[in-house]
């Protein structure tokens, strides 16, 4: 028990750190020009946020001897650390370490070339989730790779932009915020439809029948959606009452809007440790 505890913790901190890194090195990406006085700031939230799901992904990734053993003592049986090596989850583990470490390297520096090291952390990050877990046995794997990784990209860039907006609007002056509130939004136009389409054809493709929503499994799903429509209210607002506000030059929209982000923030997190305890303990047939 305390084995399983410790291990779905470590992947809750894992998926929290891999999103925020992964969406900052994004941010930076497509933002970084515009902004000077925060920039310093968001790079080293997500060269923090890299680091962390280093040690976290490692620390996941040994613990799952220990869960085939029983206990902790499994993380030093040598024969099990072996089977889980030769098993999806070491690729798995294995890409997604490359992924944080490409992606703090990315964030370290200013260079053009830092930038597509991010980025190309930031796929490997994301590529590490269909390599395991429901999707990755289906027999229609290739189009839930691709659902799952639309999913993630989106996902990825809304989480990971969220304290990046945040410190924009507490260190950049408010026209500033305005334009990368505006840029952000226009991207997330297009982003976050997709990212609720493909989920919702993911879930359409893994679950074999309605009955499923009486699981465990299904009861998460549905807190999942519950979560992911609050966050769409609170998206809503930020951009059509408190990105308006801000252009306008009302300076307790600020406020406003860093309150919302907070908000919007925690959801995730709830939603992304809804996810792990899904994939660590369920599944959609079971």
């Amino acid at each position: 028990m305390l084995v399983d505890l410790a291990s779905v913790s470590l992947r809750i901190v894992s998926f929290v750190a891999l999103f925020q890194a992964s969406g900052a090195a994004i941010f930076v990406a497509l933002f970084g020009k515009r902004l000077a006085q925060s920039l310093p700031r968001i790079r080293h939230v997500g060269l923090v946020s890299a680091f962390v799901a280093l040690a976290s992904v490692g620390g996941h990734y040994a613990l799952e001897a220990a869960r085939m053993a029983g206990d902790f003592t499994g993380v030093l049986d040598a024969s099990l650390q072996t089977l889980v090596m030769r098993a999806s989850s070491g690729a798995m583990a294995a890409t997604r370490l490359a992924g944080a470490l490409l992606i703090a390297l990315g964030l370290a520096g200013d260079r053009n070339w830092r930038n597509l090291a991010a980025l190309l952390g930031t796929l490997f990050v994301l590529v590490s989730f269909t390599l395991v877990g429901h999707t990755a046995v289906h027999p229609d794997r290739p189009i839930l790779a691709v659902l799952l990784l639309v999913h993630l990209f989106g996902g990825a860039f809304w989480f990971g932009a969220l304290v990046p907006l945040y410190l924009v609007s507490s260190h950049e002056p408010m026209r500033i915020a305005g334009r990368a509130l505006d840029a952000f939004s226009s991207v997330a136009l297009w982003l976050v439809p997709g990212l609720m389409l493909a989920g919702v054809l993911i879930a359409t493709l893994l679950i074999p029948r309605l009955a499923v929503f009486k699981s465990s499994y299904g009861i998460l799903l549905i807190g999942k959606a519950l979560g992911f429509g609050l966050l769409m209210l609170l998206a809503s607002a930020n951009k059509w009452r408190f990105a308006t506000a801000i252009n306008r030059g009302e300076a307790r929209a600020i406020t406003l809007l860093q309150r919302s982000l907070v908000a919007e923030y925690a959801l995730i997190v709830v939603v992304l440790g809804i996810t792990a305890v899904m994939t660590e303990f369920f599944a959609p047939d079971s």
